[in-house]
């Protein structure tokens, strides 16, 4: 199908209500419809609404409003003479999915890069290395992802030195999958504007070798954007890039996202702008715009302020801001209120903060009162715990802060004490139920930097017990992007799983939209609301939780028009 939908076209709600003529939204009356209509029928349509769970039919008009809801007769005969039909093959019909923290323009690039597969050994990451070099003949820097960078260990040569080897004539990137660190050759370094007198940035580790005090080329958490901004692509290739993931979500059912890395310093927004304005989107973004640690508050401050949008009318919003409070686990940069049990080094026995507390307080206040929702990266106990006292100390009403629906996710652990401050505060919590973050083995692995508590981890059920907000989403691409094996993880998990199908639903549909803060247009089938819908070959309640993840999506609309059919569908 052709691209399908454009900002232009949302703008006949605002023409609407600025005519004087009624709520745009609003049904028309019986047999006379104001605008042209289109009727979904031949479906089981679940519309996560609790007083009308269920449907036979529903239809929109031509800006993409739903305008009628019920059975296949009662919206026929609402929606007049002669509309258009969609046949949706009696399959099951779920509101689009949401997902508020995917990083979208990265899954794109990431593809394009060269793949390397890492490994504990030296000798491995040159080989490869070489090999990467000799795949981009042309390209500035050698870039590649792929490795977990905390398996690589060394005793006599440092990585630097091996990578210079491996790679001597240009600068090199290679980025971990995990998102937080990166290795790079002297060249690398030496673009990145760094020396060898120079300290940690904020928030981050320029790793050195500490018999020598040499770089190692290994860069943990906020340093590694020293490096990445200086080997930044081109506007084209991010917009190349974005393109491939609005495929993929689309081909996923995800309507409506929120991009967490908000890299503004790489060309991001740009690509995002573009989109907009060639109308090629195909999901509602409401972004967020990276925080970094490192630069000046005031100045930061500012550039936030120019970029903040929030037009619910369009496709494209910037009205998040993406805070880091730590790191991770795996390589011990996660802030923890008790100490690791094998910690990264005697400098940060429960890891490190990205902020200091006082100005991680006067960012989030200042970020409040410019409208910003934020979207708080925070893993360990600790961090969650700063996060929620850095929100509770906002300089406004408890309803107002509530009212924003600033939200922390991945939240691995979080401290008994603190489950319920998220429902007194309004916050939500976000996670991710990813296969590699709940499998046992994992699990059993984590013991080795934090004991017992691995088994406690990503506290979905303790949280929806304690009346919290909550919603899932999936780090795509840290993880995998299917909102199905996302309900199916949810529902299977061996620990907090959720405790039902229709509560797994409303997580990646309703909830998420809650979160990303546009649950009054989408996120469920119901008049007044977008006709974001996908339609799946199986109906969820027909198959065993652990069948979900091999549903497939047969279509996913946008506003009501088609942005993926998959082949041989003919709706």
């Amino acid at each position: 199908m052709p691209l399908l939908r454009s900002l232009a076209a949302l703008s006949l709600i605002v023409a609407a209500c600025a005519s004087g003529g009624g709520e745009p939204n609003q049904a028309p009356s019986e047999g006379s419809p104001s605008r042209a209509v289109t009727v979904v029928t031949n479906a089981a349509v679940y519309t996560v609404e609790p007083n009308e769970p269920w449907a036979e039919a529903f239809a929109f008009d031509e800006s993409g409003v739903i305008v009628a809801l019920g059975t296949r007769d009662e919206v026929l005969t609402a929606a007049g003479a002669d509309p258009t039909v969609i046949d949706a093959g009696g399959n099951m019909i779920l509101p689009g999915f949401q997902d508020p923290h995917v990083h979208v323009p990265e899954a794109g690039i990431n593809q394009t890069l060269c793949f390397m597969a890492g490994g504990p050994s030296l000798n491995s990451y040159e080989t490869q290395a070489r090999a990467c070099a000799g795949q981009q003949p042309e390209a500035d820097w050698v870039r590649a992802v792929g490795p977990w960078l905390f398996d690589l260990t060394w005793d006599e040569e440092l990585p630097v030195d091996v990578l210079d080897r491996a790679v001597p004539d240009r600068p090199l990137l290679i980025i971990d999958r995990l998102g937080a660190a990166v290795l790079t050759n002297t060249l690398g370094l030496q673009a990145a504007g760094l020396s060898s007198h120079d300290q940690d940035p904020q928030g981050g580790v320029l790793q050195r070798d500490p018999s020598t005090g040499r770089f190692t080329g290994l860069l943990l958490e906020n340093a590694q954007h020293l490096v990445r901004n200086a080997a930044a692509l081109d506007d084209d290739v991010v917009y190349q890039g974005l393109l491939s993931s609005l495929d993929e979500l689309a081909r996923n059912g995800v309507t409506s996202v929120t991009d967490v890395g908000g890299y503004w310093g790489q060309s991001h927004p740009a690509a995002w702008q573009r989109a907009a304005d060639e109308a090629t989107l195909t999901v509602r973004a409401a972004n967020a715009l990276y925080l970094y640690p490192d630069l000046d508050l005031n100045e930061q401050l500012d550039e936030f302020e120019r970029r903040f949008s929030d037009n619910p009318n369009s496709l494209l919003r910037y009205n998040t801001a993406k805070i880091y409070m730590d790191g991770i686990l795996d390589l011990g940069t996660a802030t923890l209120l008790e100490p690791y049990d094998a910690p990264i080094s005697a400098d940060y026995p429960s890891g490190f903060p990205y902020f200091e507390s006082a100005e991680l307080r006067t960012y989030i206040a200042e970020l409040h009162a410019i409208g910003y929702r934020v979207a708080v990266h925070s893993i360990g106990d600790a961090a969650t715990r700063e996060a929620l006292d850095a929100i509770e100390a906002i300089d406004d009403t408890a309803a107002g802060i509530a009212a924003r629906r600033h939200r922390i996710t991945h939240a691995y652990l979080v401290d008994e004490a603190d489950v319920p401050r998220f429902a007194q505060l309004g916050v939500v919590a976000d996670f991710q139920v990813s296969p590699d973050a709940i499998d046992p083995d994992y699990l059993d692995f984590m013991t080795e930097f934090i004991g017992d508590r691995a088994y406690d981890m990503i506290p979905t059920a303790q949280l929806l017990d304690s009346g919290a907000s909550v919603s899932l989403s999936t780090d795509w691409d840290a993880g995998p992007l299917s909102p199905l094996g996302t309900i199916e993880q949810s529902l299977t998990r061996s620990t907090n799983a959720v405790p039902d199908l229709e509560t797994a639903i409303a997580l990646t549909t309703i909830d998420a939209a809650y979160a990303i803060g546009h649950d009054d247009t989408t996120g469920s089938i119901k008049v007044g609301k977008f006709a974001d819908f996908v339609i799946l070959d199986q109906n969820l309640f027909e198959v065993g939780p652990d069948q979900i993840g091999e549903i497939s999506v047969l279509a996913t609309y946008l506003g009501g028009e088609a942005v993926f059919i998959a082949p041989g569908f003919k709706p």
